[in-house]
């Protein structure tokens, strides 16, 4: 057998090339260097597309997705019912007005949809999202009944 070299297994790695495309470098610099070009393909060319719509697909993905994916969790949910809550017990100011208004009735819908999901996901949450919905549920009831005792008398 020896040494002798398969000569089409020569010519096959030669053809194979791997190029970095991290954006960082081993130092943890931002990479400088220009794209390379694109190796020519078996495939063919795909078809034209507007440019319009090129441009929404490439920013897209991009701009929107990590965005959404970071900033809506089960907490930032969590947060979002209870500032409606409090915007409806005229707490906060409404954000198309600037006013501040109070609507007890929505507010107390609000109050009914954190008890609802406290039940559904009983056994289901993280400590801290455990903690979270109690603790907006508690603030919200004592602010409604504040509210709702003053309208009474």
């Amino acid at each position: 057998m020896g040494d002798s070299k398969n000569p089409e297994a020569e010519e096959e790695s030669s053809q194979f090339k791997v190029t970095d495309r991290r954006q960082f470098t081993s130092e943890g610099e931002v990479r400088q260097e220009p794209e390379a070009e694109p190796q020519p393909s078996q495939e063919p060319p795909p078809q034209a597309e507007p440019p319009a719509r090129q441009a929404r697909e490439e920013t897209a993905p991009e701009s929107a997705e990590p965005d959404a994916a970071e900033s809506m969790n089960f907490a930032s949910f969590l947060l979002s019912l209870a500032t409606t809550g409090m915007v409806h017990l005229g707490e906060i100011p409404e954000p198309t007005t600037g006013q501040k208004m109070e609507n007890l009735e929505a507010a107390r819908q609000m109050i009914d949809i954190l008890r609802i999901l406290k039940e559904k996901t009983e056994g289901n949450l993280s400590p801290e999202e455990s903690q979270l919905m109690e603790n907006l549920l508690y603030e919200l009831q004592m602010k409604f009944l504040s509210k709702s005792n003053v309208v009474n008398l």
